[in-house]
């Protein structure tokens, strides 16, 4: 004979486990198994089990909303970024593709201002992108001109002039540019907004505009 003392907790659980039809074979047991609802009210196994259920299923469904959400929004991103690099590999020199990363940033993603900083020739006035020698570059920006990585977040002060001037940003993206040429330069995308490019945002877009950029300029260069 069984000495029940010698039963636990954990013993009746991998028992359950072992047999899960345990209560098809004694459904009066269910009759007098009631648990504890979350309003404070008795319940049965069933609906106790029926509760916990539905719960699951109300999380699955939230959780694939947000696949799709997340899926439907990659979409859309990679029909513009299609349609962008599009209209940049149309271009003829850098005053046009600047204009095109301008018009095309700001205009499909989210973008407040756009900046293109290379270190290959002296800017004229009218031209629509910065020059900035390559030793500031590589001192202002170590982890796009050395390592070649996109990165985002709220940057100091001095970064955020250099890029955008006196035009307020609260946060920005960066998009590292390097030529076979040896030109080196950043793509800087700014929002008002401190949370709008936090520092674990993905970079998989920018990364892959900025190395298209890359390979037309030194088309342009050829």
């Amino acid at each position: 004979m069984l000495n029940t003392e010698e039963l636990n907790e954990e013993d009746i659980i991998n028992y359950l486990k072992k047999h899960p039809s345990f209560f098809e074979h004694h459904p009066n047991l269910l009759k007098r198994l009631h648990l504890q609802h979350d309003s404070g009210t008795a319940i049965s196994l069933i609906e106790r089990q029926n509760h916990i259920f539905r719960k699951e299923n109300r999380e699955l469904i939230d959780r694939l909303n947000k696949f799709i959400a997340v899926a439907q929004r990659n979409d859309r991103l990679f029909l513009n970024l299609q349609s962008l690099v599009l209209n940049l590999i149309q271009c003829t020199d850098l005053n046009q593709m600047a204009a095109a990363l301008q018009q095309g940033l700001t205009e499909k993603f989210d973008v407040d201002d756009v900046q293109l900083v290379l270190s290959h020739q002296v800017s004229r006035d009218g031209d629509l992108w910065l020059h900035c020698d390559k030793h500031t570059l590589t001192k202002q920006f170590p982890a796009a001109i050395k390592d070649k990585k996109s990165s985002c977040g709220v940057f100091d002060e001095e970064t955020r002039n250099l890029l955008f001037g006196q035009v307020e940003m609260g946060s920005i993206a960066l998009g590292a540019i390097s030529c076979k040429s040896g030109q080196v330069g950043i793509l800087a995308l700014g929002s008002k907004s401190e949370t709008h490019f936090r520092s674990g945002t993905d970079t998989l877009f920018l990364s892959h505009l900025a190395n298209v950029i890359s390979q037309l300029l030194d088309r342009f260069s050829s």
